[in-house]
């Protein structure tokens, strides 16, 4: 085991059931991902590691960052400690592996629709991982676009906000045709 510094920032979230840690390293290249319980983290040791803490009801992993969803009424003060110890013992063990890649989920759709809907989802993306989220495109039919809204954005109070308010609001503004923006489980 390695004694290498790793310096971890946990961070509240719009979510009061979800906490950011954000690692000063990558943790996940390409695609986020999320895992909705122990047995969606097979094969993933980072994300194992954290889910046999106890208390995790689902995590989501993008570029250098954890967003953990707890469950319980544990109040994060020392849970935070003890999954911040977590994520830095394994770092330090010199594994490079955290997690495994995310299966697809891609729509098949490359319609000229699809592509402003994802140009659109794209450039808000920096502002929900900036909240430990994201949201990502589930499909598009009848002028409705579905979502997946993933890690501090799945249950937040905000999300209905963002989704309408936000998401929906700059999609109208390429797609005339919208009739509204919903998320999906």
């Amino acid at each position: 085991m390695s004694e290498e510094t790793v310096y971890i920032t946990a961070n509240p979230t719009p979510n009061p059931e979800c906490m950011k840690f954000i690692v000063d390293r990558q943790l996940v290249d390409g695609d986020p991902v999320s895992y909705q319980g122990a047995g969606d983290a097979e094969g993933s040791p980072l994300a194992t590691a954290l889910f046999d803490l106890g208390g995790v009801a689902s995590l989501f992993a993008y570029q250098n960052f954890i967003t953990v969803t707890k469950e319980g009424e544990q109040p994060w003060q020392q849970f935070a400690r003890e999954i911040g110890k977590t994520i830095r013992g394994f770092i330090q063990t010199g594994a490079t592996e955290y997690f495994k890649p995310a299966a697809s989920a891609e729509n098949g759709d490359q319609s000229e629709d699809v592509a402003k809907i994802r140009a659109v989802l794209d450039e808000i993306q920096p502002y929900v991982a900036a909240d430990g989220g994201a949201i990502s495109f589930a499909g598009y039919s009848d002028g409705v676009v579905q979502v997946f809204m993933q890690g501090s954005c799945s249950g937040c109070p905000s999300s209905t906000v963002t989704l309408k308010a936000g998401i929906e609001e700059k999609l109208r503004a390429v797609l005339p045709g919208l009739k509204e923006v919903v998320a999906i489980s």
